[in-house]
Order: C-alpha cells, then structure tokens, then sequence
C-alpha cells in the first residue's frame, strides 16, 4: 500500500518518488517493460519497493520470480520482511524449476527495514578511502597504497550493502595497547567495531590480510564507527593503530600476519556457530597471495568436508611483495581448483558495486569463494609507473613525491566539487559507556589456580600398569562437559580418542593431517566458547604448527586444550617423532601453561586441572599401558608437588616418566647413606 511505502522511505531517510500498482498481466507473468521503463526514468539509484505477496499473484511463478530480479537493476530490491512467511507458501504450491528460481530469489532479500546506501555513496566512499590512504603514505612516506586501489570498493560494499554488521560498540578513539591477553588483561578485539561478535543474527567479517590495516581503518573513519582523531596514534609504539594489524586493531578478529591462518580460525568460527544455530554467516576477506600457502588448501578442504558455508571475498589483484604473483609464484586458475575441491567459486569485477553484493549476498551450501579481479592501480593510475613493485609505497626522491602530492591535491579538489557527503565529516556516536581511562592496563599479578605447595605422597610399592587409561576417562570426561569437543588429526586410535569418536560424534572433528589448519581452527573454536582438546602426537602439535600454536592460540590467550603425546624418548619413532623439544617451545609462547603426566592417576586427572586453567594448556599425555605410581585418591594439583621422600643431601626433582625411573635409582642411592629429598 502507498502508506507501507511511505513508512519504510521514510524510516530509511529517502523520498518515496513514486507509488505505482503492478499486477500480473492478463497473460500470467508481470509487466518487465514498465518495470524497466521507470528504472531508465529514476536512475540505477532507485530501490524498488516490492511486497513478497506480489509474487503469489501470478499464475507463472518462475517469471515473476525473474521480474522481482529484473526490477532493480544495479540496485537490489527491497522486500518487507514481515512478508517473506508469506512467500512460502507459494514455493510449496509450485513444481522444483520455480522452488529453485525462489530459492535463488531468497538469496537477494533484504532482511532488514533499513535501506542500503546508494552505489554512487559506496563509490564516493571508496574513492574517499583511496584519498585517505594516499594522504598519510604521503605523511609517513611510504604505506600500502595499492592495496586501497584494488580493494577499496570491495570493503565499502561488504560493510555498506552486503554484510549485516550491528553498531560499533567500541570506543571511537581507540585507547592504548594494554599488552597480549593473559592474567589481568582482558582480550578484547577490535571486531567490536562490526558490532557485538556474540550476536549470533550478526554477520562476523573476519579481516586475513592485515598489512591492508590502512585501508581498514580508513573505512571504518568514512563511514563513522572510527574517529578520525584515531589516526594521531597510526604506527606509532603502544597503539592499537598498528601498521600490520593484529587482533587488537580496529576492524579485526584475529591475528593474521602471518598469512593463511585467517581462514582456518573462521572455519573454526563458523562451525562452531553452525553448532549454535546462527543466522549470522561469517565472511573472510583474503588476498589472492595467500593461496600460495598450504595452510589455506587444508582450510578449504576443511571447509568442503564439515560443510560449513563461509562466504570468502579474495581480492584478486595479482600482486605479492617481489612483484607480480605470474612472475613469482603463479597459482593458477583459482577458481577451478576451489571447484575441485568441492567449493563454490564466482568470479566478478572487483570495483564493481553490484556484482560484488549479488555474489556476496547469494545463499549456498557450500563454503563460497567470491574472486574480485582487481586493478592495483584503480583510482591511481600514477602507481603504473612503480610496476611491478606496488606491495609497498616508499618514495624514491622529492620528485615522485610531489608527483603523487599533486593526485592528492586533485582528489581532494573533486571532492570539494562535488560536495563530500561520504562520511569524513560524520558525527561519530559512542554506543558504549566505556570510559578511555578504563582501556588503560591495569596489570595485575597473575592470580594461581590454585594455591601453590607441596604434600607428602605414599608411592606405591608395587606398580600396578593400567591399560589405556586416558581412553576410558576422556569418553565419561566429554559425557559431562557438552561444550568440549576432541579435536584429532588422523591419529584418533593412536592417541586413544576413538571410544569418544564412537560414542560422542557431536563431540569429535577429525581434521585429516593438517596440524596448521587443526590449531588455527580451534582458535577460531574457542573464540566461540567451546573448548577443543587436540589430541595428536607431541611433535605435531608443538614444532609442525609452532607458528599457528604461536599466533592462533597462544598471544590471543585462547581456551585450547592440546593433548601431546609420545613425549620426549618414549617412542621409537626417531627424531621426526620424539618431541624433546616441545616444553621450551611452548614456554617460549605467552600464556601456554605445560602440564606433564607421571603415572595413570595423574592422566585420569589432568584433564580436570587443565579444564580449571583459563587459557591454552598443553599437556604431556601417557599412552597405553601406564604405571599407578599415586594412589586414584591423589590426583594432580596444579603448581603442587609431591614430595616423594625427604633428606638433607641432596634434591632431585623429576617430572613425567622420570620420575618412575628416579625412584628406583632412589632405592640404590639411599642404600648407601645417602638421603634424597625428592620431588615430582
């Protein structure tokens, strides 16, 4: 009705031009011509009210399907949201060619009662963000430029028609660095500037390519949830404001520098909101760079096999820091290798608004891969003359300098001629009451889990072996916590997760041998509020994925559990199997707490301490037939030792399978006069 028209306009600030009646034509189907007509008379900027019952009026479902498509043009339609029950029932009335023409339909629906910005202000808006990154490269003499010129429209489309992003709830002005996550210092992300991360009706953009940071931000100051005032700390020591973004940074989720690992956190993200039920979907945005690393080929195939539907948004300028990607490493025709591995891929012009929105917007089951073809140089054409080497702005003299100085100086000459109405001058609102003072770190000491000591234990005179301890426990362990999920990588038997695999499947994932993948993942996991236990062997989770255990886990102080086992010399494995090295590794990392196992009581207990530790564990796990040193009624205690006998001459402290060893050398040195204080 005219009214509901005029309520929807107005509510999203813009004129309601024109009411017009359209009903199917005598003949069945709707009038495209008039349609069509009034698109050529408004302009590609019109947005096409359209009630969803419209469609069950018409005896030929599959072309009103196709006008409702037709009739915004460049522009999508718009469709009230208290209607789409209604269209339902028309797709149950109608045969499968116009059930999938409404399905396809669906995909481009507008769920909200706010109306997207124009293509001309998404444009506006990344020439604006070009504009600003051109202008502090020039500050900073030397940035990443090129990076703006090709994704520049791909980001404004994202958070300005695409993606359904929740207001800021950040500070604006972002406070200083508080130091990594870990006792007495709180994550928190700068996704906060997409909205609330734990809103499962929200769309989470997880950010991979985070030297595109400038661009980010500058964005984010466009269109008003970042003040500008932020870019006074931009690079500078104790900022968020990072050259390379991190975690912290305004705009991003995780920490992705080290390329690749982006994707695996937000399949562990999506999965574990697919687990929720969200209607929120998780969109990636990446580098066509990063197909080079493996680790994105073991996320894909993740992505394909636990049918998580990620929309990932690659943009495809060709370029890498030694030059262009065909001269340095080429990796191919993507898109038919995504489709070999079971993904879906479209390809689309990647400075264009539209074709951006449509792919991004469309439903699949399958993960989907949305490949923008990018110009390096759109917006710039100055930048040519630095080819091949654009990865990064440095000015070689006063002379090209200045030349850029003068694009600049153009660019903002066009945005005075035409009136800047891109959001550089917007008001920004703070959606919070958070006080600046209170992102300053207050360090803490770190408080103990438990109290720390020592206690007297009776050792066992005769050792008992129990057969497969962990197997047992970890199945009647997983019964009684639903958010725990065991995490394997093709080594489910070997470490002893098999009878949870047979038993709990909604508890299990099996990542395949991709250890890099697996730890980035259950980051993304844990960022979720489920706790993943890897089970692999210590080698595998320690040196194999040192980097992503580094980035994905341990500085962003997430809840992972990682079960090593084979530790040290107890596998005849050899070198590529005998983790020696494994506890220097892990200490070497912020926050990862190291547990080892001495005996079958204190494996059938590990998991209660190290589920009482907040934060990344990692535990050297016994297999297979294990001693009973300790009686089942001692279990481990963190930060306590067991003081196994007691004397003046000398101490010896042991830990995990030394310790039985060193109570038989015990026996033969004390029979000497010897006495042996000893503790485990």
């Amino acid at each position: 009705t005219p009214e509901e028209c005029q309520t929807v306009a107005e509510g999203c600030h813009r004129p309601l031009t024109r009411f017009e009646p359209i009903f199917p034509s005598p003949a069945g189907g709707m009038k495209l011509n008039k349609i069509k007509e009034m698109r050529n008379t408004f302009g590609d900027d019109t947005v096409f009210l359209i009630g969803g019952n419209l469609l069950e009026q018409g005896p030929d479902l599959e072309a009103d399907a196709r006008m409702f498509l037709h009739a915004a043009g460049r522009d999508r339609p718009y469709c009230l949201a208290r209607e789409l029950s209604s269209m339902s029932s028309a797709i149950a009335k109608e045969d499968l060619a116009a059930s999938k023409d409404m399905e396809q339909l669906s995909s481009y629906i507008v769920e909200s009662d706010v109306v997207a910005p124009s293509i001309a202000h998404v444009e506006s808006v990344a020439s604006n963000v070009r504009r600003r990154v051109l202008k502090y490269t020039l500050s900073n003499n030397g940035g990443y430029l090129s990076q703006a010129c090709s994704s520049a429209e791909t980001l404004a489309t994202l958070y300005l028609r695409a993606l359904k992003l929740g207001p800021s709830v950040a500070e604006p002005v972002p406070g200083p660095f508080r130091g990594s996550p870990g006792p007495g210092i709180e994550s928190i992300t700068g996704e906060r500037f997409n909205g609330n991360p734990a809103d499962l009706s929200l769309d989470r953009l997880i950010f991979s390519p985070v030297h595109y940071a400038l661009v980010l931000y500058s964005l984010l100051v466009e269109i008003g949830r970042l003040d500008e005032r932020a870019f006074d700390d931009y690079n500078v020591d104790g900022s968020t404001i990072e050259l390379i973004g991190a975690e912290h940074s305004p705009g991003h989720a995780v920490t992705a520098g080290s390329l690749a690992q982006a994707l695996s956190q937000a399949a562990g993200i999506g999965y574990a909101r697919k687990l929720k039920n969200a209607t929120g979907r998780v969109v990636v945005f990446m580098s066509d760079g990063e197909f080079q690393e493996g680790q994105t080929w073991e996320a894909v195939q993740a992505l394909v096999n636990l049918k998580i539907n990620l929309v990932v948004v690659v943009d495809v300028n060709e370029q890498q820091c030694d030059g262009e990607m065909k001269q340095v490493c080429d990796v191919g025709d993507l898109a038919r290798k995504l489709r070999a591995f079971g993904a879906d891929a479209k390809q689309v012009d990647g400075h264009d608004i539209s074709e951006i929105e449509m792919a991004v917007r469309k439903r699949s089951d399958l993960p989907s891969f949305v490949l923008c073809s990018t110009n390096p140089c759109q917006g710039i054409p100055l930048l040519k003359n630095r080819a091949p080497r654009l990865h990064y702005v440095r000015f070689k003299n006063v002379e090209e300098k200045r030349e850029f100085e003068h694009v600049l100086a153009s660019m903002n000459h066009e945005v005075d001629s035409c009136g800047d109405n891109s959001g550089e001058n917007m008001s920004v609102v703070a959606t919070n009451n958070i006080s600046k003072a209170q992102f300053v770190s207050q360090k803490k000491s770190p408080a103990s889990e438990t109290s720390r000591g020592e206690f007297s234990e009776v050792v066992a005179k005769e050792v008992d072996l129990v057969k497969r301890p962990h197997r047992e426990h970890l199945f009647e362990w997983m019964k009684l916590h639903p958010t725990a999920i065991v995490v394997t990588a093709d080594l489910t038997s070997s470490c002893e997760a098999d009878l949870a695999r047979d038993r709990l499947p909604k508890q299990y994932l099996s990542l395949g041998m991709a250890e890099q993948n697996m730890m980035s993942f259950c980051g993304g996991l844990a960022r979720e509020n489920f706790t993943p236990w890897i089970h692999t062997f210590g080698v595998f989770c320690t040196r194999r994925p040192f980097d992503q255990l580094a980035m994905s886990v341990g500085v962003p102080n997430l809840n992972v559990k990682i079960l090593g086992f084979l530790p040290g010399l107890t596998t005849p494995g050899g070198v590529t199997h005998q983790a020696i090295d494994d506890v220097a590794l892990c200490r070497s990392i912020p926050n990862i707490r190291v547990l080892e196992c001495g005996d079958a009581t204190e494996v059938m207990s590990v998991l209660d301490v190290a589920q009482g530790i907040k934060g990344p564990v990692y535990v050297r796990m016994l297999r297979g037939e294990v001693p009973r040193l300790f009686p089942s009624y001692s279990p481990m205690k963190f930060a306590t030792v067991r003081v196994l006998s007691d004397g003046n001459d000398v101490c010896l402290i042991t830990t995990g399978i030394c310790t039985e060893e060193a109570i038989k050398a015990r026996a033969l040195i004390t029979s000497s006069g010897v006495q042996i204080r000893h503790l485990h």
